[in-house]
């Protein structure tokens, strides 16, 4: 018998990094199977702790959701005020902990209740939906060159070759008013919902996450799409429209060079 759904996460530390500072979590709800939820915590890592305060992100909310009411999990309004009210409760204490601009995270969460999916997004991770073989950024980046794109003066998949594409604007523990949230409620009629870091984001276009998914088993996806961007060169350069149209550093990502941490969750497998 197979199961009805697929719910998985998968990390790698990369090939530069010392340490994993992103923290991951998939779970349902010990009293409703139907109840999930999905987070990826990126701590920052300009900053000393990004590992500590992920983490923390990540032990808080996993905390909350199994000690949730199913009755509150299913009220939208009431869900996202809760979860509001929790980021904020967790900026604080952060930064009541260690002080200001010592540690910091950022947060893509998507909590799949009876009838929708609510997706939280703080920094620069991304939540993803794939439904008749086409993928769909739902959640917006939180970072300087995000508006560069927003405005149309450069495609999206540009955006990962500024200097400054690390830049965010948004986040958890670092500043009291860099803690803002970002709310979207979607109808539950996807194939799959997908959280990605930016070290997938930074070096695997859209174009290619489409194909992983559309080519791969339903298993092997995440397995593919975080082994795609740790180990596979993507032969990436700079487009030369950037060069003629900006003056400004460039670079060119590199496979590995980050933390690559995903999260998945299938339906009717």
């Amino acid at each position: 018998m197979r199961d009805e759904f697929i719910l998985q996460k998968k990390t790698d530390i990369g090939l530069i990094r010392e340490k994993n500072e992103d923290s991951s979590l998939v779970l349902t709800h010990p009293r409703d199977k139907k109840i999930k939820l999905l987070a990826i915590a990126d701590g920052m890592g300009g900053k000393d702790l990004g590992d500590v305060a992920a983490s923390y992100v990540t032990s808080n909310l996993e905390d909350w959701f199994k000690k949730s009411k199913i009755s509150l999990l299913n009220d939208n309004d009431k869900v996202i005020k809760e979860l509001d009210d929790l980021v904020y409760k967790l900026n604080d204490d952060l930064i009541k902990e260690y002080g200001e601009n010592k540690l910091g995270t950022t947060l893509s969460l998507a909590l799949i209740n009876k009838n929708n999916t609510i997706v939280l997004n703080i920094g620069d991770s991304r939540c993803y939906t794939y439904s008749d073989n086409k993928l769909t950024q739902v959640s917006e980046d939180d970072s300087q060159v995000w508006l560069y794109y927003k405005s149309g003066i450069v495609n999206k998949d540009d955006l990962r070759y500024f200097s400054t594409s690390n830049y965010i604007t948004a986040c958890i523990g670092l500043y009291y008013e860099l803690c803002h949230t970002s709310f979207i409620t979607l109808d539950n009629d996807y194939d799959l919902i997908l959280l990605l870091s930016d070290g997938v984001t930074d070096v695997i276009t859209d174009k290619k996450l489409g194909e992983l998914i559309k080519n791969h088993k339903s298993k092997d996806i995440l397995d593919r799409i975080i082994q795609e961007a740790v180990y596979v060169d993507q032969d990436l350069s700079v487009p030369l429209r950037l060069k003629r149209n900006f003056r400004e550093p460039f670079y060119v990502p590199v496979h590995g060079k980050d933390n690559a941490t995903g999260a998945i969750y299938i339906k009717n497998v």
